[in-house]
């Protein structure tokens, strides 16, 4: 009781202090609570294919065939024993600094429509939009045909925090994130889109049911907001539940748990620090804005989120730019059980990370010769560790 009396006493004299002294004490004592990330686990992969010219994004067609993209503009099927190969018919894109072709998604009803869906950044260095593309997959002419676009963001001059993570439901929706293009109070504004999740029927038109449809100064697209630059989004293929994670500025990165309407608070509140090491906004806390699942400081740069069910909560996969592994995280009936970095700096800065139809873990490495790997098994089994009780590293 001594220690956790002691402990208070140093955070609220670090809190009248300094306040990036006080977000450092919160920091540490969050991650001693999961105890060392790093301890060592019998985890390997093997490449499949490569390389890619700075892959953003790995998608499975039902058969299991990956789709990658690569910011420059190009989308290759992959064929096993066979290496990729490039379709044809895509749009014009804007490739510069963190623009180019992001996201691809598979319709979940592929097999009767072979539907597919790309984010990409349109426009010009001065000017761009965040689109979406809806369109059909020739598998057997390597193209994409009727193709339309369903969804375009608001242009800004920044070619940077575009955001750009696509998720469809078999329902008929779809979510997008967008970041906030270095427009931080951008993402408390209804009247924007940056900085927000999206939710569109996936012929583009607005739900009628969006939190924000009935204001009129709002965007209806808008399913949440508060957030700064979103490289994550999956849900969970048990319960239905949404999940983000986003990069924060010096530190902050956050995992959230997205709700319908609900702020996340960028940049009012934070657990990162301005570039300068300068505080930013009121805090790590304020009424009426949602606080992160978990949150990393410093930063690992989260990229690429896939999630498998469990008996009794999730397992998390989330590839790291900065951290260079794949971090898995472990929930039990909602808490945050066991956190563990895979990898660290053997494949260099991971990208993207799914779960293959057969249940592998594939990842994609961000480099100009950047490549796909899968876990070997029985690493997958192993390093998921399909909890039946709370655990502690």
């Amino acid at each position: 009781m001594r220690f956790a009396c002691l402990s208070g006493l140093l955070m609220l004299l670090a809190a009248a202090l300094a306040p990036e002294l006080a977000r450092a004490v919160v920091a540490q004592n969050h991650y001693e609570e999961l105890g060392d990330p790093y301890v060592a686990a019998d985890v390997a992969a093997e490449p499949v294919a490569g390389p890619f010219e700075f892959p953003w994004s790995l998608a499975f067609l039902p058969d299991g065939a990956p789709l990658v993209t690569e910011r420059a503009g190009r989308l290759q099927l992959v064929k096993p024993g066979v290496g990729a190969a490039e379709i044809a018919g895509l749009p014009d894109v804007l490739y510069h600094d963190q623009a180019g072709l992001l996201d691809v998604a598979v319709d979940p009803g592929f097999e009767e429509n072979q539907t597919v869906y790309l984010s990409y950044v349109h426009g010009t260095t001065s000017s761009s939009t965040v689109r979406v593309l809806k369109a059909r997959l020739d598998r057997e002419g390597l193209q994409l045909t009727d193709q339309q676009v369903i969804f375009e963001s608001t242009p800004a001059p920044i070619t940077q925090l575009y955001g750009g993570r696509i998720a469809v439901t078999a329902d008929g929706y779809l979510f997008l994130t967008l970041g906030d293009r270095w427009e931080p109070e951008s993402a408390q504004d209804l009247a924007r889109l940056s900085g927000k999740i999206v939710r569109l029927r996936v012929d583009g038109s607005v739900p009628g049911d969006n939190p924000f449809v009935a204001r009129p100064e709002a965007k209806p697209e808008i399913w949440s907001y508060g957030h700064r630059n979103p490289q994550g989004l999956a849900f969970d293929p048990l319960t239905g539940d949404l999940w983000s994670h986003e990069h924060g500025p010096l530190g902050g990165d956050e995992l959230n748990l997205i709700r319908k309407g609900r702020n996340y608070g960028w940049p009012v509140i934070t657990h990162g620090l301005d570039y300068s090491g300068k505080p930013i906004g009121e805090g790590t806390a304020k009424d009426g804005m949602e606080q992160p699942f978990q949150f990393w400081t410093p930063s690992i740069a989260p990229s690429g989120l896939a999630i498998e069910s469990t008996d009794h909560g999730a397992v998390l996969w989330i590839g790291a730019l900065a951290g260079e592994a794949l971090v898995m995280l472990e929930t039990h009936h909602g808490e945050l059980v066991h956190e563990q970095r895979l990898l660290p700096h053997e494949l260099g800065r991971i990208r993207d990370v799914r779960v293959s139809p057969d249940g592998r873990i594939y990842l994609l490495t961000d480099s100009a010769t950047g490549g796909l790997y899968r876990l070997l098994e029985p690493a997958v089994e192993q390093a998921s560790r399909r909890a039946t009780g709370k655990r502690r590293l």
